[in-house]
């Protein structure tokens, strides 16, 4: 067995399991941002059209792991979907976002989470063996960073506001 190299991926994970995995994280990412749309709504609706944006995103890049598995036949790899309440980690009630200090903090977890999730699917990218698949989840990866960027953008206009609110 040949030894690998720094450039060659060590762990084979076959295309079912990386699929299962991109799946899952998609879908969590989906409710985390239908949830955050929902608890800025009330008072940043800008706020609250990107995080629906972000989800909608997400349902997309489910839906074409979905066609990918089919167009791989292991389309009965993956999940149904299936219905998911909406709460925030570690809740059992939902939040609305009323001052700039929950803003700061919404958006640092989404930011955080949304960096997480790049780096996840960078790691899977690269493991891959799955031609079409690495396609897809480098296509992936270069969404997740306008995500980013997208999300460090409304960070930084809430804390432009909450400057010239205080000196105001």
């Amino acid at each position: 067995m040949p030894t690998p190299t720094a450039d060659e991926p060590t762990v084979d994970l076959p295309a079912d399991k990386q699929l299962i995995y991109a799946h899952k994280l998609e879908h969590r990412e989906m409710l985390r941002y239908r949830g955050l749309a929902l608890s800025f709504l009330p008072t940043r609706p800008h706020i609250s059209r990107l995080m629906a944006a972000l989800g909608v995103e997400c349902e997309q890049r489910s839906v074409a792991l979905d066609e990918l598995a089919k167009c791989l036949e292991i389309g009965d790899c993956l999940p149904a979907s299936r219905p998911t309440r909406l709460w925030l980690p570690g809740t059992h009630v939902h939040l609305f976002i009323v001052n700039d200090v929950l803003a700061h903090r919404a958006l640092d977890y989404s930011l955080s989470a949304a960096h997480h999730s790049c780096q996840i699917s960078a790691v899977l990218a690269q493991l891959t063996r799955t031609p079409s698949l690495k396609a897809l989840l480098e296509h992936f990866v270069e969404q997740k960073r306008h995500e980013c960027h997208q999300l460090e953008e409304a960070k930084a206009n809430v804390s432009a506001f909450s400057e010239w609110a205080l000196s105001g």
